[in-house]
């Protein structure tokens, strides 16, 4: 062995150190990232189930709303069936924390004017985890039948849903 090979040795274990250091550090940020986008992911898709949730208790109190309505002998028309109606209480649902993070929901509820021939209520529910925003809208068909007339029979042909989408 020759005078200046006595310390190669140790430069060449210290430079697959640094290397083998460096590629540790890599992967751990990249993990890091990954769980960052899972998390982002988890509370996006949850903000959406939250939605849908408040939006699904909306129309079935619209529904029961709408059974009360038929039977109130103050509403005899179409029109102030369709005002009571739309002046049923808007009560978002209440949820826990979700991953420490808040969860709110808020819903409209609303007369489209735009169809014509049809009274159509459309409905928006949006959750709010974080900073994460997802909303979720539906339009329902209600159609006025007059309680006193022999053959009246509420069914599910009285309220329908004809659109469920998630709205950006």
């Amino acid at each position: 062995m020759s005078i200046g090979e006595k310390g190669s040795a140790i430069i060449v274990v210290l430079l697959v150190l640094l290397v083998l250091s460096l590629l540790g550090i890599t992967l751990l940020n990249m993990d890091i990232v990954h769980m960052k986008i899972l998390s982002s992911d988890k509370l996006y898709q949850a903000a959406y189930y939250y939605a849908e949730a408040g939006l699904t208790q909306q129309i079935e109190n619209l529904c029961n709303n709408m059974e009360q309505l038929y039977k109130d002998p103050k509403v005899v028309s179409r029109q102030s069936f369709l005002m009571r109606l739309l002046q049923t209480p808007i009560n978002p649902p209440k949820f826990e924390d979700y991953e420490g993070k808040e969860v709110k929901v808020n819903i409209t509820c609303k007369r489209n004017n735009s169809v014509l021939n049809k009274d159509e209520i459309v409905i928006i529910s949006t959750c709010r985890i974080g900073n994460i925003n997802r909303s979720v809208k539906a339009s329902v068909h209600v159609v006025w039948r007059d309680p006193n007339e022999e053959d009246f029979k509420l069914d599910h042909s009285s309220f329908y849903i004809s659109e469920w989408i998630e709205t950006r």
